[in-house]
């Protein structure tokens, strides 16, 4: 089954729209070639979302999901879509 262009343009553009309220937020975004799954951490204090380039697109969101669900973003702008998606689902403990 061939992924659909227009399902893969709309997790283009939501990745866009979440790696701008990570960085919000205070969170790093690192992509680069580790060929691995990729993950969330903290690092000296700091919040970094890691995947890998070739990651698909909702692999990229939902670890930028999972980032922004483990801060609180009570003071930090977000787009309404972003908050919709934070809200939908309760913080996992991935």
């Amino acid at each position: 089954m061939r992924p659909d262009p227009r399902e893969d343009k709309r997790q283009k553009e939501l990745c866009l729209l979440l790696v701008e309220a990570a960085g919000q937020a205070g969170i790093e975004v690192i992509e680069d070639r580790i060929n691995r799954r990729g993950g969330v951490c903290r690092l000296e204090g700091r919040t970094l979302v890691i995947f890998d380039d070739k990651a698909p697109w909702s692999e990229r969101n939902r670890l930028l999901l999972l980032a922004l669900r483990r801060l609180d973003l009570e003071a930090v702008y977000l787009p309404p879509k972003v908050r919709a998606l934070l809200e939908e689902h309760p913080p996992s403990r991935e």
